[in-house]
């Protein structure tokens, strides 16, 4: 049945009917009753009345709990406003009349020494005494302690990008100690409100300490508390975030946090014992986005440009490399009044003058004559798409003016039905799309050569132009089949563009920088992610900008266990993206996923060989990281083969056949080659790190050159031989070239040839490690 939330919002209207926007935690436990979260057995008493026999009789219980109730002492330990007290009326109150007079004091104390870490509340003494309300008088909890990890944290955070997040993990009053100390991944568990998928919540909680503490054997004891119990708590809490989230309809409240820490374990069911909340009613307001006119921009059939001088600009550079690409100057129109062509393209002198609606027009001017030439646009329903080149209307003083009064025009124009162009940036570097034969960056060729037999099956979303033309210069061999430059994403965003693309068969992989989602469009990205990444598609995420923001202003604890980044990236690996860790990481699976696309490993194990020691030492000494790799056993007919193979040289006297497997500098081409072959060949192999250093002379590994008689590409050689090995194998290989520039012609030769080449061993594991890990699992794992 449905959940209606009758109560919980007669709470939250209480309450915003008394001036606040928070609950006092009697009515924390009232809203976790209703969610099924049973509190312990309790009574509020007012500030100006006493507690009586007949109200602790209700707790049933020796001891109490007292707890001082006011809307400005959040972490009460901190002030002594927590105290355990006999179950006797003369005992609470006096109890209750020394929390009075000595809480608000130590408040203000605490006030002055945490102002500096951004601590706010009132300056005098009288306005402590009148801010407490009364107090909590709660049983007594007899609970499992077992040391560390007998408590836990639950809560929830309206993020700004998406929505609500759920956070669980250790609890208690160290929880932000534990929290910096503890191994990562180890402490909380992420996840969106949204997204959370039931079955899945159980994976989500095992890898935290307390999980092991708590729900499992330990030491010959047996679990506390079951799986089933901590996950059916933690998917209350996950329903009460949906029902009160920005982005639902269901309720007219947002519950911006709430929180218990900590929850404890009382004969096999969860108790909570400290709650706050603070709520509004600031929902989103949600609309359908413009994601099919995205089709109008990336693939035009018709074009305007403006900011086109007659001498060399950005918009010339645009119009050069547009026609470059292939596009038709009958359907390019250039906006150049006083001029009757450029380049061939017709000019009219404004926008009215174009002649019908052109699929797409790219706007070069500065940021102030922006605004006029969209109302134009607009007005005389002139073009489909925009892109919007210039800076300045978001990052300098008066600059966000200009963006709002766009998007007012844009919201205009497609409340009134028409024709409204869908706007890429501003701010941007411009988009390029080879199935549009078109380039809006503003990079000339010479500057940005475009190999034209690079593998081209992947999208890039970069809301950084110069991030996303960095890697494309450094990356010559993957060039994208689109390349999106977002900018301040004033309309379309990166959810709209992902989630136009996820439709195009042609499109194998996903790339995307990030440093900011617009409000709400973090929960859309991944959204459009996970259904991506079930079709079996990789979505490659970098997030940029990963300073915690907020941390000083909530009063939870869930935000500074789950800072900002610790949401993005649990939010988005649970949609199944891949989130890279650092620069190295993303262009790493950038080129891996191209040149991969399509081979999965059947598991973990894997085969190392290299024809030095050490090298084998390195590989095998970074496989486990996380998920890591397995070192693969070689069966008896691989290791028999191997020894055939090495024995002409006598290599099998010198070296045991093992994993990882040393050929030392004796092995020549072929030799290294088949030895490579044959671990490949083996069943028992899902993937493999073939790491060669080039010095040897046994192997003809330089171009051909004065001085030697080598040449890599001859037959025969390891060049030619690799390459024919990579292609007729179907699992993950990745190759390291461990040596200087002087070997940077083999390295560059065989990824031309669409191998995956790495110049340490470290990064080969690294990247073949997180590959594996990331490709072997199944979407929301």
């Amino acid at each position: 049945m449905k959940m209606t939330w009758t109560r919980t919002i007669h709470v939250l209207e209480q309450a915003e009917r008394d001036g606040r926007s928070f609950l006092l935690e009697p009515e924390v436990y009232e809203v976790l009753k209703e969610a099924g979260i049973s509190a312990p057995r309790h009574v509020f008493v007012p500030a100006e009345k006493a507690v009586t026999r007949k109200d602790l009789s209700g707790l049933e219980a020796e001891s109490v709990v007292l707890k001082i109730v006011s809307p400005l002492i959040i972490h009460k330990s901190d002030v002594g406003g927590v105290a355990f007290v006999k179950a006797d009326a003369a005992a609470v109150n006096k109890a209750c009349a020394a929390m009075r007079r000595n809480v608000p004091l130590r408040y203000l104390d605490w006030e002055k020494m945490n102002r500096a870490h951004g601590a706010r509340g009132p300056s005098s003494l009288k306005a402590v005494r009148e801010s407490i309300r009364g107090f909590l008088v709660a049983e007594k909890v007899a609970y499992e302690d077992v040391g560390f990890g007998s408590e836990i944290l639950l809560g929830l955070r309206n993020s700004r990008d998406f929505g609500p997040v759920l956070t669980m993990g250790g609890g208690g009053i160290d929880v932000e100690y534990m929290n910096e100390r503890l191994k990562e991944g180890r402490t909380v568990a992420i996840g969106s409100a949204h997204l959370l998928d039931g079955e899945k919540a159980q994976g989500l909680l095992e890898p935290l300490a307390f999980y092991g503490k708590l729900a499992a054997e330990f030491r010959g004891r047996k679990a506390l508390v079951s799986p089933k119990v901590l996950v059916e708590t933690l998917l209350r809490f996950r329903d009460l975030a949906a029902a009160f989230s920005p982005l639902s309809a269901a309720t007219p409240f947002v519950l911006e946090e709430a929180e218990v820490n900590p929850f404890v374990v009382r004969r096999g069911r969860l108790v909570p014992l400290d709650g706050v909340c603070r709520f509004s009613r600031d929902k989103a307001a949600l609309s359908a986005r413009p994601t099919k006119a995205i089709g109008h921009l990336l693939k035009p059939g018709s074009m305007g440009i403006i900011g086109v001088s007659e001498k060399m600009n950005i918009g010339h550079i645009i119009l050069n490399n547009t026609l470059e690409k292939g596009f038709s100057r009958g359907n390019v129109v250039v906006i150049k009044p006083g001029c009757d062509a450029i380049e061939g393209c017709r000019c009219v002198p404004t926008v009215e003058a174009m002649p019908g609606t052109v699929d797409l027009f790219v706007l070069t001017l500065s940021a102030d004559q922006c605004y006029d030439v969209m109302k134009d646009l607009v007005e005389h329903e002139k073009a489909r798409s925009v892109i919007l080149i210039a800076g300045g209307m978001g990052e300098k003083e008066g600059g966000a003016s200009i963006e709002d009064k766009i998007r007012g025009l844009l919201r205009e124009g497609r409340r009134s039905g028409k024709v409204t162009p869908v706007v890429n940036g501003g701010n941007c570097l411009g988009v390029a799309s080879k199935p549009g034969l078109y380039d809006t960056t503003f990079i000339p060729e010479h500057k940005l050569p475009r190999p034209r037999n690079a593998r081209s099956d992947m999208a890039v979303i970069s809301q950084s132009g110069a991030f996303m033309i960095c890697r494309m210069s450094k990356l010559p061999l993957v060039q994208p089949l689109y390349a999106v430059s977002l900018g301040n994403q004033l309309d379309l965003t990166a959810s709209d563009y992902l989630d136009y693309l996820k439709d195009d068969p042609d499109v194998k992989s996903f790339c995307v920088y990030m440093e900011g989602f617009r409000p709400g469009d973090g929960l859309a990205f991944a959204r459009v992610v996970k259904g991506i990444t079930a079709s079996g598609r990789p979505v490659l995420v970098y997030k940029a900008g990963r300073s915690p923001e907020g941390r000083a202003a909530t009063s939870s604890h869930t935000a500074s266990v789950a800072g900002d980044y610790g949401v993005f990236r649990a939010v988005c690996e649970q949609a199944g993206a891949i989130v890279a860790a650092d620069l190295f990481e993303f262009e790493s699976f950038m080129k891996g996923l191209s040149f991969l696309e399509g081979r999965k490993a059947g598991g973990r194990r894997v085969g190392l060989i290299s024809n030095a020691g050490f090298e084998c030492v390195v590989l095998a000494d970074n496989l486990k990281n996380g998920a890591g790799l397995d070192l693969a056993s070689f069966s008896p007919e691989t290791r028999e083969r191997i020894v055939g193979i090495l024995r002409p040289l006598g290599i099998d006297r010198l070296q045991d056949v093992h994993n990882p497997l040393d050929v030392t500098p004796v092995a020549d081409d072929a030799v290294f080659v088949d030895c490579a072959r044959a671990i490949l060949d083996d069943p028992g192999v899902d993937c493999a790190v073939i790491s060669n250093v080039p010095l040897t002379p046994a192997q003809q590994t330089l171009p051909a050159g004065a001085g030697h008689h080598e040449d890599m590409t001859r037959p025969g050689s390891f060049a030619p031989r690799m390459i024919d090995l990579f292609r007729a194998t179907a699992k993950p290989v990745v190759v390291n070239i461990d040596a200087g520039e002087l070997y940077t012609p083999l390295a560059d030769h065989l990824e031309r040839a669409g191998i995956p080449v790495f110049r340490r061993a470290d990064e080969a594991v690294r990247f073949l490690r997180r590959y594996v890990s990331h490709m072997s699992r199944r979407p929301g794992e």
